[in-house]
């Protein structure tokens, strides 16, 4: 008997699916490995960098991915697509090229502005590559547009992959972090060059030359492109933003402990990530062709996965911490709770901003986003140096608490769904009474079973109060 196979779309999703977590997971499989060969001081150091990074990775890549998204992507005719593709892919590498040499004069003026944060080879071998972060994230959005998802999942994991080898090596041959960003820029710099050559050869194929330049396209591009890297940049003020403060208020060891609950945070995304790449892209689809009411129905069936794993993750990080980290980093298990909590206001947000979407209010998300960041960030600087991490955390519920409330008030002004407001309070109700006892001291066998109990406690209630919907197929609903 032939097992069906899974259909081209299904099989892609899987492939991008295991791409995004693979990419975003490696960091936390490595962190064990990582924390038992570099000190608490030094991993600090190390999360600070990597913010810096960050940073700077959404300056040069000024959001040029978008703008392949919706030129290219908005284009029927297959020839003139590939040409825009080949354009922006051009302006990306022209960006590299005069971002390369601007990294590699400034590095050693911003090492000797903070030379206890890194030296100036630490700097190049980190920031180098990222003059062509812009070029990275158009090639790999063009592979996507054409379903080129197998190839994707190579180049995506492959990089991943082989920066978590070359940090092992080196790590157990004794070098510190000069070594974990040397495994990263070798890494960096093998995808890039494999993307330029894929690109170059693509260009060469349709358009008889590699690179292709377009003035036009490049004065459609940059307009379009400022503002959502603009977007970027605000995010960053909840997102990256609070190291800094954290380093300068307290220390790097009080910074690890804060990026290691971080990592472990994560893992709610990383759970997440499967439902969210089905239903983002078809909630539009559900809301125009099956209305208000089912649209609704499955928001909410996905407050209730949101509401279990976010009780489960709780419960399990700390766990994860105790087994899988050295004694040092102990104290990350609360931070890592009140980071939970954040990642789920997020995720949040995002299930339920649905309304304003759907009527294109981008300009009024984009100034819910500005404020509520900049309470953010008021509130960081004020209550940091008072309360350390503990004022951080605040600081961040309490952004992400109010951009929930201000998101939904305009989605629901935007376009109304039917939701049950009183049910999901009590759903609510019960996941915060959970995640408060996870906060108790149990021993770990205690603690697990707690999760257990828990996560099937907010399910059997959230299935009791009627919020679980399941999707139904097409041929399924022809017949009710």
């Amino acid at each position: 008997m032939k097992l069906p196979s899974l259909s081209p779309t299904l099989k892609n999703m899987a492939l991008y699916g295991s791409s995004i977590v693979l990419m975003k997971g490696v960091s936390l499989f490595m962190l064990p490995y990582i924390a038992n060969h570099i000190s608490q001081h030094e991993l600090g150091r190390l999360e600070l960098l990597s913010t810096f990074a960050m940073i700077l990775s959404v300056v040069l890549g000024l959001s040029l991915h978008e703008a392949l998204y919706r030129f290219a992507g908005a284009e029927q005719d297959l020839h003139q697509k590939r040409r825009i593709t080949g354009e922006i892919f051009t302006l990306t590498m022209i960006v590299g090229a005069i971002a390369l040499p601007i990294i590699w004069l400034l590095s050693p003026f911003i090492s000797e502005w903070k030379p206890e944060y890194a030296d100036t080879i630490e700097l190049e071998l980190l920031l180098i590559p990222l003059a062509f972060e812009g070029m990275v994230a158009v090639v790999l959005a063009s592979l996507r547009m054409r379903e080129q998802a197998k190839l994707f999942f190579y180049l995506t994991t492959g990089r991943a992959l082989l920066q978590a080898a070359l940090t092992v090596i080196m790590l157990y041959q004794g070098y510190g972090v000069t070594a974990i960003l040397f495994a990263g820029f070798i890494s960096a710099a093998l995808q890039v060059v494999a993307l330029v050559y894929l690109q170059t050869k693509q260009n060469k194929k349709v358009h008889g030359a590699g690179y292709l330049f377009s003035k036009k396209m490049t004065a459609l591009c940059i307009p379009y492109s400022l503002p959502l890297m603009a977007s970027g940049l605000v995010a960053f003020g909840l997102n990256g933003f609070e190291r800094w403060v954290l380093a300068e208020n307290t220390s790097l060891s009080d910074l690890a402990l804060y990026a290691v609950a971080l990592k472990f945070a994560l893992a709610l995304t990383l759970l997440m990530q499967p439902f969210c790449m089905w239903w983002m892209p078809k909630r539009f689809d559900y809301l125009q062709s099956r209305g208000k009411a089912i649209t609704a129905k499955m928001t909410q069936s996905s407050l209730v996965l949101l509401c279990g794993l976010t009780v489960l993750v709780c419960y399990l990080a700390p766990v994860l911490i105790e087994w899988l980290m050295p004694a040092s980093y102990q104290q990350a298990k609360t931070i890592a709770v009140a980071l939970i909590i954040v990642s789920a206001i997020k995720e949040l947000n995002e299930l339920i901003n649905l309304g304003a979407l759907a009527e294109k209010q981008t300009k009024k998300l984009l100034w819910i986003n500005s404020f509520s960041t900049g309470l953010g960030m008021i509130a960081i600087l004020v209550l940091t140096p008072i309360y350390g991490v503990n004022g951080v955390l605040t600081s961040l519920i309490l952004a992400q608490t109010i951009r929930v409330i201000l998101t939904f008030i305009l989605s629901q002004s935007a376009h109304p769904l039917p939701y049950s407001l009183g049910k999901l309070s009590v759903l609510l109700l019960i996941t915060s009474v959970s995640i408060t006892l996870s906060l108790s001291s149990f021993s770990v066998g205690i603690q697990l079973m707690m999760a257990a109990l828990c996560t099937t406690s907010v399910v059997i209630f959230a299935s009791q109060l009627q919020l679980i919907t399941l999707p139904k197929n097409e041929q399924s609903e022809k017949f009710l």
